[in-house]
């Protein structure tokens, strides 16, 4: 059973949120997130994961160590070249609490969805690119420049990159293998933002 299909809890229980990041790509979006949505999303906090090499299985791990601290727990991480990508997906599976918000094969491709609807597998070079190109500047990993992408993207009507990232989820569960890893590109991030703005506005 998908436990994303499964009857949320009610949202205005959800009193302590965790989204823990795999790195600081994701820590620095889910800040910007946060800002946007300052008023009802006071009780999520954003870090970054402790784990020395910032693999899914061990974000994992950390967040089923954290349960008794959160009601609701999200790990955000990217496939990269990690082959336990699959192992934590389904290790996650196991623990109402914990949630996986993974992107096959960068977050890149979440970013890249707020103006483009493009399907079939993208390669990072492809996704740093895309992004260049839409906002004028040199995509790297530099916090300064993924700050600046972050605060563009909070401009775009997110309801449009949720659909498109919906959509492209599942295609793959109708039309790819049950491993997580096949699927590229995909991400499942737009569970995640759909899951804070909704518990946001059932704190408002």
């Amino acid at each position: 059973m998908n436990k994303y299909k499964r009857k949320a809890p009610s949202l205005e229980l959800r009193d302590k949120v965790l989204v823990l990041c795999g790195g600081k790509t994701e820590e620095i979006y889910f800040n910007k997130f946060k800002q946007k949505y300052k008023s009802g999303l006071k009780n999520v906090t954003v870090k970054i994961t402790t784990c020395k090499y910032s693999n899914p299985i061990a974000i994992v791990d950390e967040a089923i160590s954290l349960q008794n601290d959160f009601d609701e727990i999200w790990c955000v991480f990217d496939k990269d070249d990690f082959k336990d990508f699959d192992e934590a997906i389904k290790k996650s599976s196991r623990y109402p609490k914990v949630n996986c918000a993974f992107s096959n094969e960068a977050i890149e491709y979440w970013f890249t969805l707020y103006f483009s609807n493009k399907i079939g597998p993208i390669n990072r070079k492809k996704l740093n690119e895309m992004i260049s190109k839409q906002f004028g500047i040199e995509y790297d990993k530099s916090n300064a420049i993924i700050e600046r992408v972050c605060e563009k993207l909070s401009a775009f009507n997110i309801q449009t990159a949720e659909e498109c990232a919906k959509r492209g989820y599942e295609y793959h569960e109708l039309n790819s293998s049950k491993n997580y890893s096949d699927w590229r590109s995909c991400t499942s991030v737009f569970m995640l933002t759909k899951r804070l703005r909704k518990w946001n506005e059932a704190k408002r």
